[in-house]
């Protein structure tokens, strides 16, 4: 894989779609990484295909390992910047037909609705102050150019999100 690019703020939609992710934080060959604006679950986060692509069985092979591996190394950097004791992941694409993975951390003893999705959770859906949004991105990032990719399950021959 390819090394971790930071993400612009002015990421494009997928010139198919539409699909744009809502804070972009990193790209690599397989994945382009952003913040999901949702003060019920900070540090949610998108993990989008960086090409257009409708599920993940229309992948190759290679690529399909390479998108796995983004979501287990994202899944890590995640837990670890925000202290979730665990990172849920959804792949649905039942309303958005472009090949993403919702990346939810999860803190069961703090929350009031522990076995809810995030779509089926009974609270108010607000967006997080802006400063905590930055804080969030960098420290996602700055996490996970720390990770040691070469012990990741699903190693591939290139690390990804190498600094």
């Amino acid at each position: 894989m390819s090394s971790l690019t930071s993400a612009l703020e002015n990421d494009t939609p997928c010139m198919t779609c539409g699909f744009e992710l809502w804070e972009p934080i990193a790209t690599s060959t397989h994945g382009k990484l952003g913040l999901y604006n949702d003060d019920r679950f900070p540090g949610r986060c998108i993990l989008a295909f960086p090409q257009h692509a409708d599920s993940l069985e229309s992948l190759p092979m290679d690529s399909m390992m390479g998108f796995l591996r983004d979501i287990q190394i994202a899944m890590k950097a995640i837990r670890l910047a925000t202290g979730a004791r665990r990172v849920n992941v959804s792949i649905l694409g039942n309303r958005d037909p472009h090949l993403h993975a919702h990346l939810v951390p999860r803190w069961p003893d703090r929350e009031e609705f522990p076995d809810c999705s995030p779509w089926n959770d009974q609270r108010d859906k607000g967006r997080l102050p802006a400063h905590r949004v930055r804080d969030l991105k960098a420290d996602i990032l700055a996490t996970m150019r720390g990770i040691d990719t070469r012990t990741a399950r699903f190693a591939m021959p290139s690390p990804m999100f190498e600094a």
